[in-house]
């Protein structure tokens, strides 16, 4: 039996607009205090990994979070832009209150209904699940049997457990959006998934 392929999937240290409640998409805010406290514990916990490469969304904010896990591991990050958060279009940097008001029945969808959400200009739920689960078969593709950093967003990474679960995207609001700086551990073995929360 061949080694498992190993991804450490980590969402993002809180920032400050997840503080100030605005919808952040594509658009970026920087790491808090407590958000780089939450990478750093991140690559604590991952300390006896035998971590061979890493990759995040090219977001200011995973990228500072993934150098904040590696510490100093001396591996270089590939930036990978279909790791990236769920474009929102109008809806980025909004706060989730003004949202409700210019865009009620979006807002509520997201948070609510996510698989439902649909606004103008915005990326939907399976679009970024299409994207994201593509982008780290391919990585896993390319490190067979080997234990790989992936940084990305929570939406992001939310859809693709949703997928990796077996989850129809209409059971999306099921899987619990992951906290930042969590880790969840993606195993590929014989051409199967499982997922470690």
């Amino acid at each position: 039996m061949s080694q498992p392929t190993t991804i450490y999937l980590v969402r993002h240290g809180q920032t400050l607009w997840n503080i100030e409640k605005r919808f952040q998409g594509h658009s970026d805010s920087p790491l808090t205090e407590t958000g780089r406290n939450q990478a750093i514990g991140a690559g604590q916990k991952l300390a006896d990994r035998p971590i061979s490469h890493a990759y995040a969304s090219p977001s200011p904010r995973t990228m500072e979070t993934a150098r904040l896990v590696l510490g100093k591991r001396n591996l270089t990050i590939t930036q990978e832009p279909r790791l990236r958060e769920i474009y929102l279009g109008p809806l980025e940097g909004v706060t989730y209150d003004d949202a409700l008001k210019s865009h009620p029945k979006a807002a509520k969808a997201f948070w609510e209904r996510p698989h439902l959400f649909n606004v103008e200009g915005a990326e939907n739920a399976q679009q970024v699940q299409t994207r994201v689960v593509e982008s780290l078969g391919e990585i896993a593709k390319a490190h067979p049997g080997e234990s790989l950093l992936v940084v990305s967003h929570g939406v992001a990474i939310k859809t693709a457990l949703a997928w990796f679960m077996g989850h129809d995207i209409s059971k999306l609001h099921e899987v619990a959006l992951p906290e930042n700086g969590s880790i969840t551990t993606l195993t590929l073995s014989n051409g199967s998934w499982n997922v470690q929360r």
